[in-house]
């Protein structure tokens, strides 16, 4: 496998800013491809599908084209795919269906890996049928979700499980595989989310045991209007709703039609990251993403180095295994004046809405200030974290020489 980080670069036309671009999967560059398939179907004026009309019908082609694109991406036929407006339209309607058998003494099991929306869809749904919420923790010192507390956490009265696939805070790969086993022992569904994976991990529904699979088209370079473009793979399992919710799919209330030529423009682009991918687009989505895991390995484990060596940078947890995204804290400076310091170093990094409150509270980060984070992508290169690296040591440098001796 070869990945050629130059060629990657040259498909990012917000590269050409002279801005280092360290926001990961928060906010996920588009590539030129993404950017031109919306523009082109905007030119067409869609309509929403549905409709005999020639602009509801070429809407109805790029539902189509988007579900197989989705399908190829988790491993999954284009018929479990279901496209709808958000995360929480997508949850919740999935919530609806499979909790009108839950009854009270009923359990759900979340963890503090969860995202906000993910813990409050299904929270609200135990709720609404007496059914209790028990919560996995994460290991406060590595950021990992220990699978050895689902052993007792999941019982016989469990309805339902979720895990992330890779957490966008602290870069933790829960092992799914093992959770989902415990899970379904007891007959329980388990709803994951792709989290922070896309760029980093090749996803495979199968290969997690995942009954539902939320994947976030902005977290690799898609659409970046989150509250208005999401996909969903489902397992054959969906068959099993009641006709009345399956005749609903596979879209979940009106679409931003005019995102969905992005959605499957994304896939390619991830497809295509390793030149020498051949085959498929499943197999070069397999064979690009693995490449380019590599690589960023590469990057982080020189990062992580740099900055542990950093007095005064403290990073948030360090799971095993792990994707390259992570948050750190400065003693004494709050999040936003690090940023601020960054970007007149020419490095943009997040601090915004991170949508990980649980986790955040859980690991005591709330009351420091918040964090920084940091993502590294397919398109970082080793300058680039050198360069934030140097920053941060001139940044802790220059404080403390204003400090009185």
């Amino acid at each position: 496998m070869s990945f050629d980080v130059a060629r990657v670069r040259g498909l990012y036309p917000t590269l050409g800013s002279g801005i280092v671009h360290l926001e990961g999967t928060y906010s996920a560059l588009q590539p030129e491809s993404v950017v031109r398939a919306i523009v082109s179907t905007l030119r067409w004026a869609p309509a929403q599908p549905g409709s005999r009309s020639e602009r509801s019908r070429r809407a109805a082609v790029s539902v189509d084209e988007a579900r197989r694109a989705i399908g190829d991406l988790v491993g999954a036929p284009a018929q479990s795919v279901v496209i709808g407006g958000s995360v929480s339209a997508l949850l919740t309607w999935f919530a609806a269906a499979v909790s009108r058998t839950w009854q009270l003494g009923d359990e759900v099991v979340l963890n503090r890996l969860d995202s906000d929306e993910t813990a409050r869809v299904w929270s609200s749904a135990a709720r609404a049928v007496g059914a209790t919420v028990h919560f996995a923790e994460a290991d406060v010192e590595t950021g990992e979700l220990p699978d050895w507390q689902y052993e007792s956490l999941v019982g016989r009265h469990t309805r339902l499980v979720t895990v992330p696939l890779a957490n966008p805070v602290t870069g933790a790969v829960p092992d799914v595989k093992r959770i989902t086993e415990i899970a379904h022992g007891v007959g329980a569904l388990v709803a994951v989310d792709a989290g922070a994976a896309a760029t980093s991990l090749p996803l495979d529904l199968d290969a997690s045991g995942a009954d539902l699979l939320t994947v976030q088209t902005q977290s690799f370079g898609g659409p970046t209007m989150a509250a208005l473009s999401m996909a969903v793979g489902v397992r054959h399992e969906i068959e099993r709703l009641p006709a009345s919710v399956r005749r609903t799919l596979p879209l979940i209330g009106p679409l931003p039609v005019e995102l969905l030529d992005g959605v499957t423009a994304a896939v390619d682009h991830l497809a295509a990251l390793d030149e020498a991918a051949t085959g498929s687009r499943r197999e070069r989505l397999l064979t690009s993403v693995t490449s380019a895991r590599g690589y960023q390995d590469r990057l982080f484990e020189r990062l992580d180095t740099m900055l542990r060596r950093i007095p005064g940078v403290t990073l948030i947890g360090a799971p095993v295994p792990r994707v390259p995204v992570f948050a750190f804290t400065i003693a004494g400076t709050l999040p936003n004046r690090v940023a601020d310091f960054l970007y007149s170093r020419g490095l943009s990094v997040w601090t915004g809405p991170h949508g990980m409150s649980e986790l955040m509270t859980a690991l005591g980060v709330d009351e420091l200030g918040g964090a920084v984070h940091v993502g590294l992508m397919p398109y970082t290169t080793h300058v680039e974290v050198d360069q934030l690296a140097i920053a941060l040591d001139d940044l802790l440098g220059s404080r403390q020489s204003r400090v009185p001796a």
